[in-house]
């Protein structure tokens, strides 16, 4: 098909995840003399919309899910949701398809939004999870999944090509049988070398209302360590600032290079195991303390998986506490040396192929 000249880069709006890895994807393109249009809804949008404000772009459907805080109840009801959010992809395609149309778009990259697809122009899709770990419908969830994959051209699988690699079982799957490509660890964040000021930083994301009850538990924690410098960063648009305190600093939302500085200020970053906060901390050869989102089978795969492998403790948002913080002393911490990263040496070989 020869190298693009118009790609169209739609992120999911599931958190803000799927949106910032796709920052280094559009910066890419940019590089490479692409004309790059952005296309998704709500925060994902704004966050795209804040980074590359010259960009065109295309509002889509909303993605916006609601959560249970009981386990079976959680997937029940995203399932359940699920129908909803297959018609609004079906309304996406055709936004899409007119969008592609009009514009001349011959390359569609979208993260996990199975509506942002073309029939007419080739569509890939960035995928790190192949296969779901989703309790009792992990195998309905998984071959689901997999059938949309189906659909695409190609699945772009951001991870490093060396053993051990960052997703595990994750990405593998018999089920997908278009070709899947490893492009390298996606990351919007560089290495800096900075004075290490904060000793506790709290980078909070996810579905509410469960990101609200950590935020809330953080402070209550946090405010017992009056001898800490201690930041917390709410992933938040549409909230009123909190105060301040002697000891403890709110932001509601960052831009990338303001939040790559925060970050590599700190001692120990406090995160969420979703798979972008993994391949940012990994990037960065950063100190973590993970705390899954309550009842995600992959953040939880995930922070088992690091600290089985002494590279990060984890704890659950129910049973957190700063105390466990001591802990990572004993883990390894990530080796930015032993990650690829995004883009492959073969990566724009594959694209003109």
């Amino acid at each position: 098909m020869g190298f693009p000249s118009h790609v169209l880069v739609s992120p999911l709006n599931w958190g803000l995840g799927h949106a910032s890895r796709c920052i280094p994807i559009i910066q890419y393109f940019l590089e490479q003399g692409c004309k790059v249009s952005i296309a998704s809804d709500g925060n994902a949008l704004q966050l795209l919309k804040d980074e590359f404000p010259e960009l065109d772009v295309l509002e889509l459907h909303s993605t916006k899910v609601t959560y249970s805080t009981f386990g079976f109840y959680f997937y029940l009801k995203l399932i359940l949701q699920g129908f909803g959010l297959q018609k609004r992809a079906l309304k996406d395609e055709d936004l899409v398809e007119a969008y592609v149309e009009r514009h001349g778009v011959d390359l569609i990259v979208s993260d996990h939004r199975f509506g942002t697809y073309s029939k007419g122009v080739k569509s890939v899709i960035i995928c790190h999870q192949l296969q779901f770990k989703a309790g009792l419908f992990s195998y309905s969830s998984s071959y689901f999944n997999a059938q949309q994959l189906n659909r695409f051209a190609e699945v772009w699988v951001p991870d490093t090509t060396t053993s051990p690699n960052l997703s595990g079982i994750l990405s593998q799957s018999n089920r997908v049988k278009v070709p899947v490509k490893t492009i390298g660890v996606l990351s919007r964040f560089e290495q800096l070398k900075l004075e290490k000021t904060i000793d506790y930083l709290a980078v909070i994301s996810g579905p509410e209302p469960l990101r609200t009850q950590f935020e809330q538990k953080l402070i209550k924690s946090f405010s017992a360590l009056k001898s800490k410098n201690n930041v917390i960063v709410r992933g938040v648009y549409e909230q009123e600032k909190l105060e301040n305190l002697p000891h403890l600093k709110f932001y509601n939302h960052l831009k990338s290079e303001e939040l790559n500085q925060l970050i590599c200020s700190a001692k120990l970053v406090i995160c969420r195991s979703g798979y972008s906060s993994v391949m940012d901390m990994a990037s960065l050869g950063k100190k973590a303390f993970f705390v899954p989102t309550p009842h995600q089978g992959e953040q939880e795969y995930l922070a088992k998986r690091l600290e089985q492998k002494k590279i990060a403790p984890y704890a659950s948002q129910e049973k957190f506490q700063t105390s466990s913080l001591k802990n990572v002393e004993l883990y390894s911490g990530f080796n930015s040396e032993e990650i690829r990263r995004f883009p492959l040496e073969e990566f724009r070989q594959s694209l003109e192929g």
